[in-house]
This record gives structure tokens, C-alpha cells and sequence, in this order.
């Protein structure tokens, strides 16, 4: 067994290494047949190539040549242009050398520009508290001395109800010792004095006979105490004009600013625009025209005009000029300075002044403010939909409520005191009424509809329509025939919201009619007013 074994892996062997050797001499003739067959092939071509016919060759010679011209011709065309470029580049060169002084300007100009408005926005940003504080304090001063005025005759009108009130019964002897009686007494002292000398003043002016008591403010104040107020603003000015006195005029007069952006707009109007000097112009000069503005205010004896103060001139002449047509007006990107101007620094100023200092009782400041408002609306671009002035309106009507809340009070008393209260009521009533005249003193400034429900639906149909109940048939006319003159004629046209408001007041006045015997001598006149008053209310 062991040798069959032996046999078999022998034989298988050999026949392996025959294989092997066998392909291997296979592979040999088949590579010595490619080299020949290549060499055959090389030698064939090499023949070809020789053969070419005198034809082949001038074509070859033919196309070279063509080739070759067609590469001049580029060469030719790179040098032209390049010549041209040269050319261009020598002009671009002089021309270059020629504005290179002009670059050189404007360069330093820029330069400068850039350094004066560094150095200007520095000064300013170091004296904006400054000005912010004086703007502080006179606004506290104004607004100490009319809530003064206030608190007073909030503090009269309670006095003297009180001592209404209590005039129907003895004060006793203890009561009369305690000092705040011995203060009321001396309140009233000071009342009937100041009330006095109005009535004297009016005397002097031949204005006792239209006169009605009520209708006068209330505004004298004790010497010693304007005189504190006199020196506080009198402080609150001079450290005003000594607030840029270490500064010169370059930084702190806003023409001698403008003249410098003006100088830049005229350089080149384009970078001018690029750097939008026009929207940062109002922020860059509200410290100047703050400081200018911080003793203003519309709602003083004397105030400055806006259109005569230095910043608003200097402002409305910038970059105008003479042969300006009103297309080039319009274009103009600085159109806005003074409107924006007004928008940012005056409305703000005027809603705090409105809010700190002004008395909806007073008839003069009302006028006044009401006066500055229109003014302000002809005078300027002011849209509806403008904030700061949406603002100024809600702050106003804000006001009005506040005193119809506070300052109205007509003291309806039982008949026993009623000789006793007359002098006292009447003077409440014409208080209410001069309150009345003031609310529709801003009619065509703020909205009818809100303005209505104030003055009718609120202060008339509330409190006067309810004292008139209490008055004599006379006096209830001859009241409701102020009042309805008192009303806006716009608001008067038939079938108008007014009259719908009106209902309870027309009610009224049918009603007291009926109640008098036109026949009556004594009401004849009374009767024939209430016919005039319904004819202009349409309901007669």
C-alpha cells in the first residue's frame, strides 16, 4: 500500500513540473512573435513614410506655413494691443499726476472733516448731561410754582366750602384756638386780599362791568416767594451761558458747524450722502439746540419764537440758495433738518411742559399753548401719525381729565343756605364754565370725538347742566346762553354728534321754558334768549 502511495505523489509531481515547463517555452514564442510582428510593422511604416509623394510633402510644407502666419498675425495683434494698453496707461499716468493734488486735498480734507467731528462729537457728549440737567431743573422750577398755584386754590375751594357748610351753625370758642383754624382764617385773609386786588386791577382797566367772578386765575404769588423763584432761574441762566464758555466757537455756535458740513456737502455731495450727514445732522446738533431752548416755554408771559432763535435761522438757511428752484428744494437731502429738529427736541420739551407746568383752568396759558400748537402745525410737516406729537395730544388730553377730575366743584347746597352759598356757587360754576371754554379752546387740534366727550358729555352734562337745575329760571338761561356761544359752530349743523350730545341740555331748556310764563315781564327777555339758544341748536 505504503508504495502505490509513493508512486502516485511522484508521478503527480513530475507531470506538474512538465505543465510548467511546457508553458513557460509558450509564453517565449509568444513574445518572440509580438517582437517580430512589432519590428515587421515599424519597418513597414518606416517604408511608408519614405514613400510620400511630392503632393504629401507640399501640403505638409503648406499647412506649416499656414500655421505660422496665424501665429504672427497673434504676435502681431498682442503687440498692437499691448501698444494701445501702453498708450492708455501713459494717458492714465499724467492724468493721475494732474489730480494727484486734488487727491491730495481731498485727502486732507477728509482728514480734517474727520478729526473736527471727532473732536466735535466728544465736546458735545462731555456737556449733554450738563445741558440735560440745567433743561431738569428749570422744568421742576416751572412746574414747583404752578402746582403751588394749584394746591392753593384746590385748598381755597375746600376752605370755602367748609365754611359754608358750617355757617349754618356756631364755630365753638375751643374750635376757633386750634391752629388749623387760626391757618384757615389766615388762608382767607390772603384769599380776600388777592381777590381784592384783582378786582381793583380790573377797576383800573374799565373791565369790572364784563367781568364774572370765577373767571379770573388765581396767580398772585407772596414776594419773598417769587423772589426764591426769580434767583433760582436766575442760577438755572447763568450757568446756561457759562455751559460752553471753555469752548470755542467752532464747537458750540450751530452756524459755524453747519458751515463746516456745508463746506463738505459743496466738496463732494456724493460721500456727503454716502455718509448720511442728513439723518445724523438733528442728533449731532439737539445739545446746541437744548441748550438754547432750556429756559423756553410757551406757556410764559415772554417766550421766544421759535422762527427768531439763533438754531432755527442758522438751520433754515443751511445749504439755501438764492436761485434754489423748488425741484432742487425738493431733492434736497437736507429738506427735513428743521422738521426733524422740532420733532426730536420742541415736541418732547413741550409734552414735559405740558405735563409738569400747565393749568387746563388757565385760560391764558391754554390760549397760549394752543396758539404755539397751531402755529407749530402750519408752520412745519407735521403728519397725524407722527409720535412725539401723538404723544404731546395724549399728555393734553391726559391733562384735561385730570382737572375736570380735581378742579370741578359746584356745591349744590339745601335752600336754607342758599343766600348764603349764591356768591360761592356762582363763582364755582363760572370756574366750570371757564374750564369748559378752555376744553373746546382746542377744537381743530384734537380729535371732536374725544374732545365732545370731555366738554359735553362729561363737564356740561355732569356738573353745569346739574348747578343750572339749582339756579333761577333767569340765571339758568342767561348760563346756557354763554354756553352754547361758548360752542364751536362747526359743531352746530343739524343732525350733528354735538347735538345728539346735547339732548339733556336742549331737554332742559324746553323743560324751563314751559316752567315760565312768557307773558311775565320778568321773563320775557329769558324767554325770548331760550328760543335764540334752541334756533341754534336746531330744535326749536
Amino acid at each position: 500500500g505504503m508504495d502505490d502511495g509513493d508512486s502516485s505523489v511522484a508521478q503527480s509531481t513530475s507531470t506538474l513540473l512538465e505543465q510548467a515547463y511546457a508553458k513557460n517555452a509558450l509564453d517565449r514564442t509568444n513574445l518572440a512573435a509580438a517582437v517580430r510582428s512589432t519590428v515587421k510593422s515599424k519597418k513597414e511604416k518606416a517604408k511608408a513614410t519614405a514613400l510620400r509623394t511630392p503632393q504629401e510633402i507640399l501640403s505638409a510644407i503648406q499647412s506649416r506655413l499656414s500655421e505660422l502666419k496665424e501665429r504672427s498675425a497673434d504676435h502681431s495683434a498682442s503687440i498692437a494691443r499691448i501698444s494701445t494698453e501702453l498708450k492708455a496707461l501713459k494717458l492714465q499716468q499724467l492724468q493721475c499726476q494732474q489730480n494727484a493734488p486734488t487727491a491730495a486735498a481731498k485727502y486732507k480734507f477728509y482728514q480734517e472733516i474727520k478729526c473736527y467731528v471727532n473732536d466735535l462729537v466728544d465736546c458735545l457728549s462731555e456737556k449733554a448731561p450738563v445741558i440735560y440737567d440745567l433743561e431738569k431743573r428749570a422744568l421742576q422750577q416751572y412746574g414747583k410754582n404752578q402746582r403751588y398755584l394749584v394746591n392753593r386754590r384746590r385748598q381755597d375751594v375746600r376752605d370755602q366750602a367748609k365754611e359754608i357748610a358750617e355757617s349754618a351753625k356756631p364755630v365753638p370758642a375751643a374750635s376757633r384756638r386750634t391752629p388749623e383754624y387760626e391757618e384757615q382764617v389766615r388762608r382767607a385773609a390772603e384769599r380776600e386780599g388777592r381777590r381784592t386786588r384783582r378786582r381793583c386791577e380790573r377797576e383800573r382797566n374799565d373791565l369790572l362791568s364784563s367781568h364774572l367772578d370765577g373767571m379770573s386765575s388765581d396767580d398772585e404769588i407772596a414776594d419773598q416767594q417769587q423772589e426764591l423763584s426769580v434767583a433760582s432761574m436766575v442760577q438755572i441762566e447763568s450757568l446756561s451761558a457759562i455751559a460752553f464758555e471753555d469752548v470755542t466757537d467752532d464747537f458750540s455756535k450751530i452756524e459755524l458747524i453747519l458751515m463746516k458740513f456745508f463746506a463738505w456737502r459743496k466738496t463732494d455731495m456724493s460721500s456727503y450722502q454716502d455718509a448720511f450727514v442728513s439723518l445724523c445732522l438733528p442728533k449731532l446738533l439737539a445739545p446746541l439746540v437744548r441748550h438754547e431752548l432750556v429756559l423756553w416755554s410757551p406757556l410764559l408771559d415772554e417766550y421766544a419764537d421759535i422762527e427768531n432763535m439763533r438754531w432755527y435761522q442758522a438751520c433754515m438757511l443751511y445749504a439755501s440758495q438764492a436761485d434754489e428752484t423748488v425741484e432742487q428744494l425738493k431733492n434736497d437731502p437736507d429738506i427735513n433738518l428743521v422738521p426733524a429738529l422740532i420733532e426730536k427736541i420742541v415736541l418732547p420739551k413741550v409734552t414735559a411742559l405740558v405735563m409738569e407746568c400747565w393749568d387746563p383752568l388757565s385760560t391764558t396759558q391754554t390760549l397760549r399753548l394752543v396758539g404755539f400748537i397751531n402755529r407749530l402745525g402750519r408752520e412745519f410737516p407735521l403728519s397725524g401719525t407722527n409720535k412725539q406729537l401723538n404723544k404731546l395730544f395724549e399728555s393734553i388730553m391726559e391733562r384735561m381729565r385730570l382737572a375736570l377730575e380735581n378742579d370741578v366743584f359746584i356745591p349744590i347746597f339745601p335752600k336754607q343756605v342758599q343766600e348764603a352759598k349764591t356768591s360761592f356757587f356762582q363763582r364755582q360754576f363760572c370756574s366750570g364754565l371757564k374750564l369748559f371754554r378752555n376744553f373746546l379752546s382746542w377744537q381743530g387740534i384734537l380729535a371732536d370725538k374725544l374732545l365732545r366727550e370731555l366738554a359735553i358729555g362729561a363737564l356740561l352734562n355732569r356738573y353745569l347742566l346739574l348747578a343750572m337745575r339749582v339756579c333761577t329760571p333767569n340765571d339758568a338761561i342767561n348760563k346756557a346762553y354763554i354756553i352754547v356761544n361758548t360752542l364751536p359752530t362747526v359743531w352746530l349743523l343739524p343732525n350733528s354728534e354735538t347735538i345728539k350730545n346735547l339732548e339733556l341740555f336742549i331737554g332742559y331748556i324746553k323743560q324751563t321754558i314751559e316752567s315760565c310764563d312768557a307773558s311775565n315781564p320778568i321773563f320775557m327777555q329769558s324767554s325770548e334768549k331760550a328760543k335764540q339758544i334752541l334756533q341754534r341748536l336746531h330744535s326749536l
